[in-house]
């Protein structure tokens, strides 16, 4: 796998908050899993501002694993934010990104870098959204089902993780920091700005400990807001190609 000038050949980016109780485990895991794959990498974590440990064992593994990067924002963010922070400072010619809870297993990266030969984005997957609650599975299935109706971009999965070529960050650009609509919107510029998107089924893990943000009703609400902002965006620009044309 060829790199960038500076070597890094993969930036995994971990956006965290108050996430003292897994961390240790998920960087122990994270780089077992990447030491198998890359000859080299980097461990982003952006520390949105925790209230309690979690930036400072961040900065005590960086200290003792060189791979490890810590990024601390002053104030909490949110995790769409933190994730662009990640994306501004990494170093590798691929992205992506993952949660402390390590719902997805690293192990499983090859599945998605093996399809970038002929991809500029691959989307994982999930083929069971276990651990979900009836609320977050019908929120999921609502989300989703807009999203196709809105706009041309059909996947089964666009909350999940995602590898991009960094080509992707450098020709669109993203409006929203929402936590459950930043990645669809990256999704659906790209494709519109022509970037090459393929999907692959992974295997999703439950988080163990501490407690999920994504489907709160704020989060959800700034989601849908995101949504229909894009696709008014959206339809303006495709109104102006059509009068100039």
């Amino acid at each position: 796998m060829s790199t960038r000038p500076d070597g890094v050949q993969v930036t995994v980016i971990f956006p965290a908050f108050n996430e003292e109780g897994s961390i240790r485990r998920t960087m122990e895991l994270a780089l077992e899993a990447l030491h198998a794959q890359f000859d080299t990498f980097e461990i982003l974590v952006v520390d949105d501002a925790s209230r309690d440990n979690t930036g400072n064992i961040a900065d005590e593994l960086a200290a003792t694993h060189p791979e490890i990067r810590v990024i601390h924002h002053s104030r909490n963010q949110g995790a769409g934010q933190a994730f662009f922070t990640g994306i501004q400072q990494a170093r590798g010619e691929l992205l992506t990104h993952n949660a402390i809870d390590y719902p997805f297993d690293l192990r499983d990266l090859p599945k998605l870098t093996r399809l970038m030969l002929g991809a500029d984005i691959v989307v994982a997957s999930r083929k069971r959204r276990a651990g979900y609650s009836a609320y977050r599975i019908l929120t999921s299935v609502v989300n989703r089902r807009l999203l196709r109706l809105l706009f041309d971009l059909h996947l089964r999965d666009y909350n999940f993780t995602q590898l991009y070529r960094r080509a992707v960050f450098d020709s669109i650009q993203v409006e929203s920091r929402g936590t459950a609509f930043v990645t669809p919107e990256i999704l659906i510029r790209a494709q519109a700005a022509g970037f090459r998107i393929r999907e692959v089924e992974i295997e999703y893990h439950p988080r163990m400990t501490g407690v999920p943000m994504s489907g709160r009703p704020r989060v959800i609400v700034a989601s849908l807001k995101g949504m229909f902002r894009l696709w008014r965006s959206l339809r303006s620009e495709s109104k102006a190609r059509v009068k100039r044309g």
